[in-house]
């Protein structure tokens, strides 16, 4: 399973990744990347809320 980093300097792997750029793969295969602080894990985008959901009504209120 693939995972999303950030370029935190200049590395070379397929291609040349400049710092601040989106890099995809696999965890097993980056470790040592991420410990030696070259990839960043990036946190999950948070799931965006519908707006046009109805509220829902406290029935034990009543």
């Amino acid at each position: 399973m693939t995972e999303k980093y950030k370029v935190t300097r200049q590395v070379l792997f397929d291609r040349l990744y400049q710092a601040g750029e989106a890099y995809e793969g696999n965890a097993s295969e980056v470790a040592h990347l991420v410990a030696n602080g070259v990839l960043v894990k990036t946190k999950a985008e948070p799931a965006p809320k519908n707006k046009a959901e109805p509220k829902v009504e406290n029935k034990a209120a009543d």
